[in-house]
């Protein structure tokens, strides 16, 4: 499927956004796509990667750590009933400096479904702590769902890949979900990147010019998933997070023609 720029633009950034602005305490009003409605935050639960956590490298215990302090909000879970459409929308963190550096550990089988392949553990912690709250707000908030868009940031968009892999193997609706993300991280080796494409057809991928996030872990241990759009919202050589915002991404889309 082809990307649609329109669509990304007053849908899924909106999203996107909003998986960061839920966070607020007290909560601002979310701008959510239009016909859309809360369903729930997704929330964190450590207890539910504890094991994992045990055997995980110090780099991927850091980064899921770091991100967990921010807040124990990772995004919402938002219902269009009149299309039978949840959106699951999952944030990154405040700063990239929190994580960008724990990227040297080598990929772990990914959890949920270990003969998709190789996964960033740090990733898996991060998805491992909100797993069964975006499932809870899927199954009791979204009756009769037809189709599922995943959305994230940064961060959050590594694990969204996760999240819609995982909904594919486990969750037993016969839904395959589809992608928008932005800015990510690769996730996971070259068994996990084929299993993924063969799974879910489409996900899309949007990369901004000189954005340092979406070239790293490094291959060959990692490798991309979908198929990626290129963008150029801007860049400040003294500023090398600049290129990295949510706002440069959206202008970046807003200038394709």
């Amino acid at each position: 499927m082809a990307f649609d720029k329109n669509f990304a633009i007053t849908a899924m950034y909106p999203a996107a956004n909003a998986a960061y602005v839920i966070m607020g305490v007290p909560q601002p009003p979310l701008l959510l796509p239009v016909g859309y409605s809360l369903v729930g935050a997704i929330h964190a639960d450590p207890t539910k990667a504890f094991a994992a956590m045990l055997q995980a490298h110090p780099d991927h215990q850091r980064m899921a750590t770091a991100t967990l302090a921010e807040s124990s909000i990772f995004g919402f879970v938002a219902w269009n009933a009149a299309a039978q459409n949840a959106i699951v929308s999952i944030r990154g963190t405040q700063t990239i400096w929190d994580w960008l550096d724990d990227f040297d550990a080598a990929p772990t089988p990914f959890l949920p479904d270990p003969g998709a392949g190789l996964a960033h553990m740090g990733f898996q912690l991060v998805y491992l702590q909100i797993r069964d709250s975006i499932r809870q707000l899927i199954t009791s908030g979204c009756p009769g769902v037809r189709d599922i868009w995943v959305t994230g940031h940064s961060l959050g968009a590594a694990v969204a890949i996760l999240c819609a892999l995982d909904v594919v193997r486990n969750y037993g609706l016969g839904i395959i979900p589809q992608l928008y993300t932005f800015a990510g991280p690769r996730p996971g080796d070259a068994v996990f990147q084929n299993t993924f494409n063969a799974a879910i057809g489409n996900c899309q991928r949007i990369v901004n010019f000189m954005d340092v996030v979406p070239q790293v872990p490094l291959p060959p241990l990692y490798e991309h998933v979908g198929n990626e759009t290129l963008v150029n919202g801007g860049f400040k050589p003294l500023d090398v997070t600049y290129a990295h915002h949510l706002t440069t991404y959206l202008n970046g889309i807003q200038k394709m023609t």
